[in-house]
């Protein structure tokens, strides 16, 4: 049996129909080849808070105690803006972003959060970028995203709210990562 779990925090996205919804605009819109950007499937949809990797269990114990003491308040958000990393030429991944007063709330959570990790000694990236993983890309290929971005315009695609995050577990397999929640924080 292994003592470690490949694990990171993660705020999971509740509205998936609009998310999905907009995967299938895009895909059908654009015509990409699905056989090189693949969607993400629906029941992953979330935004990655923060990457712990693989850590020892003991270690697990003592975030799920540090965690428990968030506390915070339920928020909405409104998902738009499409956007690209590593760049918009050749990206790896396209996500989707939110909008301003929804990203302020989350960066003010994710610092509460990530304020409790670093009790652990964890290194933190201070650039946490508010995003939502929709399409990763199998290979290196050339993207139009002034095309993109003037097919989706600046409307929004939908609201969500944020009433709890997750210390995940993520699972490698062949046919993808599977993950599934060690702890759950609630909004008070």
């Amino acid at each position: 049996m292994h003592d470690t779990v490949r694990t990171f925090i993660a705020i999971d996205a509740l509205n998936t129909n609009a998310l999905e919804n907009l995967q299938k605009e895009l895909t059908s819109s654009i015509q990409w080849d699905l056989n090189v950007i693949k969607p993400v499937e629906k029941d992953n949809f979330h935004f990655t808070i923060l990457f712990l990797s693989e850590i020892h269990k003991d270690i697990i114990e003592r975030i799920t105690e540090k965690l428990l003491k968030v506390e915070f308040e339920s928020f909405d958000i409104l998902y738009n803006n499409i956007g690209a990393f590593p760049n918009k030429k050749f990206p790896r991944i396209i996500w989707v972003g939110i909008d301003d007063k929804g990203k302020q709330k989350m960066l003010n959570l994710s610092h509460t959060i990530l304020s409790k990790i670093e009790e652990e000694g964890f290194e933190v990236d201070k650039n946490f970028v508010p995003h939502l993983t929709l399409f990763r890309l199998r290979k290196q290929v050339r993207i139009d995203f002034d095309n993109l971005s003037n097919f989706v315009g600046s409307r929004n695609f939908g609201a969500d709210i944020v009433d709890r995050f997750h210390l995940k577990r993520s699972d490698l397999t062949p046919r993808g990562p599977i993950y599934s929640n060690i702890l759950t924080v609630y909004a008070k």
